[in-house]
């Protein structure tokens, strides 16, 4: 086994700065304030286009910017901007009515031609996060009547763009041709409960202000600040009472955080670790994946790597307590690798008296590629491999050199992990797409199953063809989900009983921290 690291370039900002930021700025105590650590830190501006390429930026943003529709805590569509809604029978058309009792956070009213221009505006300036590329048309009928009109029926409009997109203020976006560059104060003037008064890109370090003419009720906190800190660090802070949530601690500390006494949150994270497969070499033959698959012992990865961190994943793609999940059980490819030797053996390779595989007479040498954060689960996975009698060369490797050679196709295998939750659309970027976190997989029958579940008009029907697809999936195996990690958020008793949405936060963000806790 031959592993490479590449040179790390690591940025360190000491926690007792941040920690001393927080309590300077006087968040922390009041009952009416609250405060959240981030371990990473900085997340960009919290306004679309500017804000980072990632969930969490994603959710923090939606605290300052609604969209015309949001969650419940359960999950479930509820009003937002949108106070109701009516699609056709054909799926083409959508009527959406708006909550006139909506402002932006300069005072002017909220009303259709803000929802209209934000369509129109998405359409030229593309938003990471939704495609408005099926909208026809976006017609203002009225200040609180929109009509849209579909090239095409879209089973994911309501869950998917509706509830994803947010809504731009007209008077502020028309005149901005660079969005991308737009971080002037206006740039963050939204709908939504929080408005964002302070922003330290350099120390991670956001300060939100409660919107008190917020339309679907007030506000739970006056400020929230979200801070930059380590796990260890942000254990002791929270004792102190300068800290009120962890927002993402590792799991294996869940036992320490309700030892001191906080609440927590746990929950399947959705982001399954996954064994990726080069298509356009050898494992475009569906039988070699399996005999990968057979050859792997997952159970003994997790017990290693993860302990009691992470699940066995699923692998028809969806996960556990997803809403879109089968009821079907799955094909598992539990550890058997007689089974692995006579799928190999069927195609052409032979096992040497050295206990090694050879396919026309060469030994097989394999490519994993994994990122430093997967490079545990590599090493245990390259052991089990050789054990088997393939040799695997092992590139442990930073993630702009990893997504270059994923992109190049110079490699065999690769460890990744990807978001299953949000709208089921999401699924052909996961699985069809071309970029480094998706399956690169062009197998027509799923592809047809993935398109036919997003133009479906009714729930029964698209649950059915999901149904189907997650079958072919674990039959095809575009990519091998190995582990489904545990994520967990811990708190204290300024919030109320905190849980992870079943299907993940509007685009899918797997997170405990909805804004409807931060509403009362």
């Amino acid at each position: 086994m031959h592993i490479f690291h590449q040179p790390l370039v690591r940025v360190a900002i000491a926690a007792v700065a941040a920690l001393l930021l927080t309590i300077a700025a006087g968040i922390a105590g009041p009952i009416n304030q609250l405060v959240i650590t981030d371990a990473r830190g900085d997340r960009g501006m919290l306004a679309p286009y500017v804000h980072g390429r990632n969930g969490i930026a994603y959710l923090y943003t939606t605290y300052v910017f609604d969209s015309l529709l949001s969650q419940s805590k359960d999950g479930e569509l509820v009003p937002a901007l949108a106070r109701h809604w009516t699609v056709s029978k054909d799926g083409l058309t959508c009527d959406v009515y708006l909550d006139l009792r909506a402002s932006w956070h300069d005072g002017q009213q909220v009303t259709a031609a803000d929802a209209a221009f934000t369509f129109s505006y998405m359409k030229e300036h593309p938003y990471v996060f939704v495609s408005v590329d099926n909208v026809r048309e976006a017609e203002v009928v009225s200040p609180g009547h929109l009509k849209l009109s579909l090239k095409k029926p879209d089973a994911g409009l309501l869950n998917g763009l509706l509830l994803s997109m947010p809504v731009l203020p007209k008077h502020v976006y028309q005149g901005v041709v660079e969005p991308q560059r737009f971080a002037e104060p206006d740039a963050v003037i939204g709908s939504g409960p929080y408005r964002l008064v302070e922003y330290s890109k350099a120390q991670g370090r956001y300060v939100l202000e409660g919107n008190t003419d917020y339309y679907l009720g007030k506000p739970k906190f006056k400020r929230i600040a979200i801070v930059k800190m380590a796990t260890d660090a942000a254990l002791r802070a929270v004792q102190a009472g300068d800290i009120d949530v962890i927002s993402y601690l590792p799991p294996d500390r869940l036992e320490q955080a309700e030892a001191i006494g906080l609440n927590v949150a746990k929950a399947y994270s959705h982001h399954s670790l996954r064994l990726g497969f080069n298509h356009s070499g050898r494992f475009n033959d569906k039988s070699l994946r399996h005999a990968i698959a057979y050859a792997i012992d997952r159970t003994a990865i997790i017990q290693t790597v993860f302990q009691k961190t992470a699940e066995v994943a699923d692998t028809g793609f969806i996960q556990e307590e997803s809403p879109w999940h089968s009821q079907e059980k799955h094909s598992e490819y539990s550890f058997n690798p007689q089974r692995s030797s006579d799928l190999l053996i069927s195609k052409g390779w032979d096992r040497g008296e050295d206990g090694l595989w050879y396919r026309d007479g060469e030994q097989v040498a394999l490519r994993l590629l994994a990122s430093r954060r997967e490079s545990k689960t590599a090493k245990v996975l390259a052991e089990q491999l050789e054990t088997f009698g393939i040799e695997l060369e092992v590139r442990i490797l930073e993630r702009a050199a990893l997504q270059d050679s994923l992109s190049e196709g110079n490699y065999d295998l690769a460890l990744y992990s990807s978001g299953t939750l949000g709208d089921p659309n999401g699924i052909m970027r996961r699985v069809f797409g071309s970029k480094w976190a998706s399956d690169g997989y062009d197998g027509q029958e799923l592809k047809a199953l993935v398109i036919a579940q997003s133009v479906a008009t009714t729930l029964k029907e698209r649950q059915e063809i999901l149904d189907k697809f997650q079958e072919v999936y674990s039959q095809e195996l575009p990519a091998y989900a190995i582990a489904n990690p545990h994520m967990v958020t811990a708190y204290n008793d300024k919030l109320s009983s905190l849980q992870f949405m079943p299907g993940g936060v509007a685009i899918g963000v797997p997170s405990a921290l909805h804004k409807s806790y931060l509403v009362d």
